[in-house]
């Protein structure tokens, strides 16, 4: 039994290019990244593969999303219940004598209670929507919206 599962693994880059951490992609990295075969862990757990992930693309705000099964009967309920619904990208970072990254790739996408960088949910289960964002303000003429999670 797996359980299908959809979600955001890297939030959209700011529009500057700066990065919080160094392990954060920008959009031309986004768009190069492909997920497709690699372990879904729990929690960045190398001894706990939870599934596959099945692939990743861009999504129309500029995220990383993905699509993956989850096969591990623990871990399913736990994405039922929602303790884990979190992602969470194992970066591989290689380093030059200064410190500087030379190469930047994912090893593998986590299921985590919750990721580190803002807005990397789990927002499909089994095909049905668990969450959304709606933005309510001025600038959207004050009527809210749900956010296009596609």
């Amino acid at each position: 039994m797996t359980l299908p599962i959809r979600g955001v693994a890297h939030p959209a880059p700011p529009r500057s290019g700066k990065r919080s951490s160094p392990a954060d992609l920008s959009r031309a990295e986004i768009r190069g990244t492909q997920l497709a075969g690699k372990p879904l862990l729990n929690e960045h757990d190398s001894t706990e593969r939870v599934g596959t992930v099945l692939a990743s693309w861009e999504g129309q705000d500029g995220s990383l999303r993905i699509a993956a099964d989850v096969e591990d009967p623990a871990a399913i309920e736990q994405v039922k219940r929602g303790t884990l619904r979190g992602l969470s990208l194992g970066t591989d970072m290689i380093l030059d004598t200064e410190g500087n990254v030379a190469y930047r790739g994912q090893s593998e996408l986590s299921v985590c209670a919750e990721g580190k960088r803002p807005g990397t949910w789990i927002d499909h289960v089994g095909g049905r929507q668990v969450h959304h964002l709606v933005c309510a303000s001025k600038r959207a003429q004050g009527a809210p919206r749900l956010a296009s999670l596609a």
